[in-house]
């Protein structure tokens, strides 16, 4: 469990690191361009949802290696906390994709399409690839 938040905090961290240089990028590229200028609200938003999972699954990561019984993923399955970062990860992932979807309507709609339609495939391949990775809250 103690690898698998390693993992989970260092591609967050990248995400988040990925996504505000794409927004510094948008900053520099969209100026007074709407879709410009959600795509760059975007790029935050998803910057800011990988940064609490890259803090959390680090300090998760020590928790587990400092623990005498390693914990299973049925365990972790039921912690509220691993289930709140698994879906700030997803936001994020989200955000970025619309982030690169709204992008490309700076520059013409045909890009527009393209764009949008990428990022709406990449999240559908997105949530099929991390599904068995990511958990859901706990019903009472």
């Amino acid at each position: 469990m103690a690898e698998f938040s390693r993992q989970f905090a260092f591609v967050s961290s990248v995400l988040a690191g990925f996504a505000f240089a794409f927004y510094g990028t948008l900053l520099a590229a969209a100026r007074e361009h709407r879709a410009g200028e959600w795509a760059a609200f975007f790029a935050v938003a998803a910057s800011v949802a990988f940064l609490p999972v890259t803090l959390g699954m680090t300090f998760n990561a020590v928790r587990t290696a400092n623990q005498p019984k390693e914990l299973s993923v049925s365990t972790a399955a039921a912690d509220p906390q691993i289930a709140l970062l698994s879906m700030l990860f997803l936001s994020g992932v989200v955000f970025l994709l619309a982030s690169f979807g709204i992008s490309g309507w700076m520059r013409s709609r045909g890009l527009g399409i393209a764009t949008s339609s990428l990022s709406l495939l990449g999240a559908l391949a997105a949530f099929a690839a991390l599904r068995p990775f990511l958990y859901a809250m706990p019903t009472p």
